[in-house]
């Protein structure tokens, strides 16, 4: 056993010591996280063999620094390393680094509670020796653990952004608290067994703390900043609606007018050259009984016919009075150009088909669109994954769809079945509303 526990320890100190074994261990692990620098696989392996090198220089007595000082320096070599070799701004760097650091320090304190657990149990302080047997395979463990709930979850990151004042006050009271107890405390307790493991458990759960902290405030300003987006699209869907409802009218207008003009025998041929141009629009005007309904529908069949695509429409506009204008152009109109993204692309005529419905069932408005994809459609958090490759800057309309039909208390869904693809938005409508139907029934 003596023998594997110096095999053990040599294989650790060919990277400096045990501790930067590990932390470089985890560092691999983050290999992907971040667009490269150029002369990636040049500027890393040599940020990496800097540590290394200060860490032999450290562990042969060359460099003299207290431990606490050396666990800082690797850390800020690491965020140093994360910076010069990934296309990353300070707080980001920061971020990956105390992730990085986190990591090994977990793996390090789960290894030693278990160790000092079975000299407990065993009251055998030479029991030590099985430490060699447990840190390796705790730290093979550990990795995969790191792997998927920590550098899986940056990966998916579009963008990693943060509150400065509270990543920066992570950091620094990791730093200090992690150096306190893994050094200064635990050598005033080394003959506690007991005592290390309790200390050892509150330093692990303190830095758990300190990576959830850190993900909260990624989540809290990745959220501020996609409602802000959002917020910002259903304003221009607001405007959209006014200048599209304001075009719609001024042609309705003219059309009566050349209408009444013809009723008293005059025709005004440059009225009538204007009303031809204008032709393609009023054969797709719709008169559902709601405003912005026929508005956004008008729109869209406008759309629909230029692009070869059939428009079937049974809607009853009224169920949507108790909705804001604006968000009925939002929520339809997003849902009517989903449609019209996926059938504008397919070859066959025959199947360039698009149904919309908005009917009542009981005491809810059923809006639903049907519309035939040859893509297999994925489904992720309840809404369909856009399928463009600028993923971050595309997606927005089906979240700004779902807002819409939140703020009304209603429910959205999205499903794909044998090429058939639906969006159904199921919205209460108010007991005002109704009153006033069963009134005028």
């Amino acid at each position: 056993m003596h023998n594997y526990a110096k095999t053990i320890a040599f294989m650790f100190d060919l990277c400096g010591n045990e501790f930067t074994t590990q932390i470089l261990l985890v560092t691999l692990l983050f290999l992907f996280v971040a667009p490269k620098r150029s002369l990636f696989f040049v500027r890393y392996p040599f940020c990496l063999a800097a540590i290394i090198s200060l860490q032999t220089l450290y562990r042969f007595g060359y460099i003299f620094v207290p431990p606490p000082v050396n666990y800082g320096l690797v850390f800020a070599m690491i965020v140093a390393t994360i910076a010069f070799c990934y296309k990353t701004n300070f707080n980001q760097a920061v971020f990956i680094g105390v992730c990085i650091y986190c990591g090994q320090f977990i793996l390090s304190n789960i290894s030693f509670m278990l160790i000092f657990t079975v000299i407990h149990i065993t009251q055998n302080p030479e029991n030590y020796i099985y430490y060699f047997v447990v840190m390796p395979i705790i730290t093979a463990l550990s990795l995969i653990g790191i792997y998927f709930l920590i550098v899986r979850t940056i990966k998916k990151q579009n963008e990693l952004k943060f509150n400065n004042i509270v990543i920066l006050y992570s950091v620094i009271t990791f730093v200090m608290v992690a150096t306190t107890l893994t050094h200064y405390a635990r050598f005033e307790i080394f003959w506690s067994f007991l005592g290390q493991i309790y200390l050892l458990a509150i330093a692990t759960l303190f830095t758990d703390t300190t990576l959830a902290v850190g993900f909260m405030n990624l989540k809290k300003l990745q959220l501020e900043e996609e409602n802000r987006i959002l917020h910002q699209l259903l304003h221009k869907d607001k405007l959209r609606y006014e200048q599209a409802k304001l075009s719609n009218e001024k042609i309705q207008i003219k059309y009566h007018d050349m209408k009444q003009r013809e009723n008293q025998g005059i025709i005004d041929y440059e009225s009538l050259s204007e009303i031809e141009s204008d032709s393609e629009i009023l054969k797709s005007t719709y008169f559902t009984g709601n405003v912005a309904l026929d508005v956004i529908l008008s729109e869209k069949a406008l759309m629909c016919e230029r692009l070869g695509i059939r428009l079937i429409c049974v809607a009853d506009g009224a169920l949507l009075d108790f909705m804001k204008p604006y968000h009925i152009y939002s929520l339809i109109g997003n849902a009517l150009e989903n449609a019209i993204e996926s059938l504008k692309i397919e070859s066959e005529s025959a199947v360039k088909e698009l149904n919309i419905s908005i009917t009542r069932f009981e005491k809810m408005c059923v809006i639903k669109t049907v519309n035939f994809t040859s893509k297999n459609i994925v489904i992720r958090d309840g809404l369909p994954v856009t399928s463009k490759s600028d993923s971050e800057n595309h997606g927005f309309g089906t979240k700004s769809m779902r807002n819409v039909v939140n703020s009304y208390g209603g429910q959205l869904s999205f499903f794909e079945q044998e090429n058939m693809f639906t969006m159904v938005a199921m919205l209460p409508i108010p007991q005002t509303q109704q009153e006033s139907a069963a009134i005028k029934v």
